[in-house]
C-alpha cells in the first residue's frame, strides 16, 4: 500500500476517473485484489488501483 494507510487523505489523480481531483479518505485495503477503498463525503466510496490515488498535501 506504499505510504498510504487507513485514514490517509488522498486525491484522485487519474484524469479519466469520475472522481478526479476529489479528496477522500482511505478506509480499507483489499490485499487479494490490491485495491484501496476511498470514501468521499462520508457516504460515497470507490475502489482504486494503488496508482490512482495520491496522498493529499
Amino acid at each position: 500500500m506504499g505510504t498510504l494507510k487507513i485514514g490517509s487523505m488522498v486525491t484522485i489523480v487519474d484524469q479519466k476517473d469520475a472522481m478526479k481531483n476529489q479528496i477522500g479518505a482511505v478506509v480499507y485495503f483489499d490485499e487479494s485484489r490490491q485495491k484501496i477503498l476511498v470514501r468521499f463525503g462520508g457516504v460515497q466510496q470507490m475502489y482504486y488501483d494503488l496508482k490512482q490515488p495520491q496522498e493529499y498535501r
